[in-house]
């Protein structure tokens, strides 16, 4: 893959060994410096602050996913959100048969939200943005979390269903519209 034309980059630590250099790269700066979560930063509803983590997601190339929400009673108290390629998962198929094997790597990049009682607000007090996959802010919006729909297009679905139009008909007029497939 050449590098110098891709946006997807490698992370802090990882070493591109086609290089002839001994240095390792300095990763590349592709999200806005008011985009990136630090700690300190402050929210009015855990949805504002889960809103701002994934579109920082988005820009930087990876999706999030809930790790766990810690409650008193029916209030939520803190909430861990994490790259969705979080964790190692068992399987029984063999790595070789898989359709997805690099799903769970073990990524550590997270975000640690908790509340402020007295303020009533919400705050980040833990952050790790470095990730142990490539991200691709260029394929960001294939992920299945930035995935839209525009109100035109749901509109010709809907359409299209009730004229008894299949969902491959429809599907392939779009592809034609665009003008094919992505690459």
């Amino acid at each position: 893959m050449d590098h110098s034309t891709s946006d997807c980059q490698l992370n802090a630590g990882e070493v591109d060994y086609e290089s002839e250099s001994n240095e390792v790269p300095e990763p590349l700066s592709v999200v806005d410096d008011e985009l990136v979560p630090k700690v300190g930063m402050t929210f009015t509803t855990l949805e504002d602050a889960g809103k701002f983590y994934r579109n920082y997601a988005k820009a930087a190339g990876f999706s999030t996913r809930v790790r766990c929400t810690n409650r008193k009673g029916n209030e939520i108290k803190n909430q861990l959100i994490t790259c969705s390629r979080e964790g190692k998962w068992k399987s029984k198929i063999s790595p070789t048969e898989k359709t997805n094997s690099t799903a769970g790597l073990n990524c550590p990049a997270r975000i640690y939200i908790h509340t402020l009682k007295d303020v009533g607000a919400w705050i980040i007090s833990k952050v790790v943005l470095d990730h142990s996959h490539p991200c691709c802010p260029s394929k960001a919006e294939m992920l299945k979390q930035h995935r839209e729909l525009s109100m035109s297009i749901r509109r010709t679905i809907e359409n299209n269903k009730e004229a008894g139009i299949r969902p491959s008909k429809t599907y392939q007029s779009f592809v034609a519209a665009a003008g094919g497939h992505r690459s």
